[in-house]
């Protein structure tokens, strides 16, 4: 098996795989067949503003296409091995290259190490001014192309996922994975930046937004209520959350804590072998059912740990399960909204004042794109408060946006539901893309005509009725 390790972003020596590579090679099984000379080692440019994800896709497929296509045997295929955002990076070349013929496509098996398939909170930091006389001091720019593909929400971490949610990689003989840690270490914690050490993150990533089971939903409005349209779901993917493992540094980083004297009981090592050794529908399926109760186990062990490290005494981090959503708002003329405000609702009468303090974790809005929202909540909180008699289970959204009069406006749109019935689209440790669409009412009086000849102002025009 020839295997082409993949490593993020800022990257500038290889380096970074550390002892990984030769530890996988070394502890692999004999029927895998992986020896040192089929291993391979990518260097894609990430530190240079002007390349962009789509940019080094079409990168990898040069080298693919000379260095290792050559080396297989007819109806052999090669394994990949991801960090960080080198994962969207292969997602992105499927996708350019193999979307309409994944049967074909060379690749075998691809496990994502801590990926950020929907972004990272992180990304925003990386493009600030005080990160560039970092990366300057440092003789390389901050990659803001790759950069604008990782803040929450982009537009084209929105068209990756949406489009990967028609594949069938598995009955095409693709293998996905997605291997994760949600630990913190706190040497690395920057109180100036509460996102190194989020709940429910490896300190980069957050493990909702690196799970590849995630969901679409359509909510159109019609006469001030939403009407569900579309709604998609991608087939189940393998996902393992990793116990003690943090996104990168030599104690406990998912990649960088493999030593070269580790052998397959490392949590990293043990998981990538795993995977690598499933070879047909069927052993997916159970490697499925062996990481989803890995992930239990480690979120049942972590859910409290107690630490004085960097304290003067000790301190209790309290980590439940956590889910993302990433709303799209439009109305029905395409615009992208920037002014507008969408609040949760529960209880009878649909109350954002009726929500579980504490329950809203994060929310950030996409720069260049300010009708892309991201929030991430206390899934466990969530769905233990809506359980109260008093709530009846009702839980819904409502969106108010401006302008909300005048000769063009919006008028308020409201979800009314059931938590139970948005359960069946989403779970906790995981991101569901909601695809808002407005109507954008227009007057009559925008535009009028008139016989008369003399002057005369409009600038008090009667606005009329709405136009049809």
């Amino acid at each position: 098996m020839l295997v082409v390790f993949i490593h993020g972003w800022s990257v500038t020596s290889t380096e970074t795989y550390g002892a990984l590579p030769s530890v996988v090679a070394q502890n692999s099984a004999p029927s895998l067949a992986i020896q040192v000379t089929g291993l391979y080692l990518g260097k894609y440019i990430s530190f240079s503003d002007e390349v962009n994800i789509d940019d080094i896709a079409r990168g990898m497929q040069q080298a693919i296409s000379t260095e290792v296509l050559p080396r297989l045997s007819a109806g052999e295929r090669f394994a990949c091995v991801t960090h960080s955002t080198g994962g969207p990076v292969v997602r992105k070349w499927v996708d350019m290259f193999f979307k309409a013929r994944l049967a074909e496509c060379p690749l075998s098996h691809l496990v994502m190490l801590a990926p950020p398939n929907h972004g990272s909170a992180l990304a925003q930091l990386g493009k600030s001014r005080l990160s560039r006389m970092k990366f300057f001091a440092e003789g390389v720019q901050p990659g803001v192309g790759v950069l604008n593909w990782l803040e929450l929400g982009s537009d084209p971490s929105w068209e990756l996922n949406a489009s990967w949610l028609d594949y069938s990689c598995t009955s095409s003989g693709m293998y996905v994975f997605v291997l994760t840690g949600q630990t913190i270490d706190r040497k690395f914690y920057d109180p100036l930046n509460s996102y190194t050490g989020e709940v429910g993150s490896d300190g980069v990533v957050r493990a909702a937004a690196a799970n590849m089971n995630y969901g679409l939903i359509q909510l159109v409005q019609q006469d001030g209520k939403f009407k569900l349209g579309k709604h998609k779901q991608p087939e189940k993917y393998a996902f393992g959350i990793l116990p003690g493992r943090s996104h990168s540094d030599e104690e406990m980083g998912i990649m960088g804590s493999v030593k070269a004297d580790d052998d397959a009981s490392h949590p990293t090592v043990n998981g990538l072998l795993q995977c690598l050794a499933v070879n047909s529908v069927a052993s997916y399926k159970k490697m499925c059912k062996t990481l989803a109760d890995l992930s239990e186990q480690t979120q049942a062990a972590e859910r409290s740990r107690k630490t004085r490290e960097l304290f003067l005494f000790e301190r209790e981090f309290i980590t439940s399960r956590y889910c993302m959503f990433v709303f799209r708002i439009t109305d029905d003329r395409n615009n992208s909204l920037a002014d507008y405000d969408l609040l949760f609702t529960a209880g009878p009468n649909y109350d954002e004042n009726h929500l579980p303090e504490g329950f809203f974790v994060d929310r950030q809005r996409n720069q260049r794109n300010p009708g892309k929202l991201t929030y991430y909540i206390d899934y466990d909180k969530m769905a233990e408060w809506l359980t109260k008699p008093e709530l009846q289970g009702k839980f819904g959204l409502k969106i108010v946006a401006r302008p909300a009069a005048g000769y063009a406006y919006y008028v308020v749109a409201e979800h009314r539901g059931t938590f139970s019935s948005l359960k069946q689209f989403f779970a906790p440790n995981q991101t569901l893309m909601v695809d808002i669409q407005l109507t954008r009412h227009v007057t009559e009086g925008v535009f009028r005509l008139t016989q008369k000849l003399e002057p005369e102002s409009f600038k008090d025009q009667p606005k009329g009725s709405d136009i049809r």
